[in-house]
């Protein structure tokens, strides 16, 4: 249990260790036009605001205590068609990640991230690593903690605790 417990903390600090590098990769790599520093800035936002949003979610799905709310940084630049598709759906971080990955996508095509395709390919490949982190950290919050295995540990820890101590030594 307490294995289980270390390890679904350490999948999702890792989840959220290379996401936020894959999007600091992204920010290295914008462009230094300034006639694109409007969209520059603009993309920084929404990205910040999205993986702020993918983070909520990712940890809402993990958690399984009836929290109502994950703090993340406001939904500015998001429209409201998308934010009622993402109430209604589940698995939310996944759909959050994918809208990470098309406004990357998108602004690589308008040169707003001036980045070659290679270097590109690493930062996608940052968020496909976070993602099956967090997957690996909500299997074990899906799949629930051997009933027998936690019932016979009790046992043992009963019989042993009543043992007087010479007979342990």
């Amino acid at each position: 249990s307490y294995a289980r417990y270390w390890e679904g903390i350490t999948l999702i600090e890792r989840a959220c260790a290379v996401w936020m590098n894959g999007v600091s990769n992204l920010f290295a790599f914008c462009s230094a036009d300034p006639a694109k520093a409007e969209a520059v800035e603009e993309f920084q936002y929404l990205a910040s605001r999205l993986m702020s949003l993918l983070v909520c979610n990712s940890m809402h799905e993990v958690s399984r205590r009836d929290v109502a709310h994950f703090p993340h940084l406001d939904l500015e630049g998001i429209d409201q068609e998308s934010l009622d598709y993402l109430s209604t759906v589940s698995g939310k971080a996944i759909v959050v990640l994918q809208w990470l990955q098309r406004l990357v996508v998108e602004k690589k095509r308008s040169g707003v991230i001036d980045i070659e395709p290679p270097i590109l390919s690493r930062a996608f490949q940052e968020f496909s690593i976070g993602i099956v982190h967090f997957i690996d950290a909500r299997k074990l919050t899906d799949v629930p903690f051997p009933f027998q295995f936690a019932q016979m540990v009790v046992i043992m820890l009963a019989f042993f605790s009543t043992l007087p101590v010479p007979l342990i030594c």
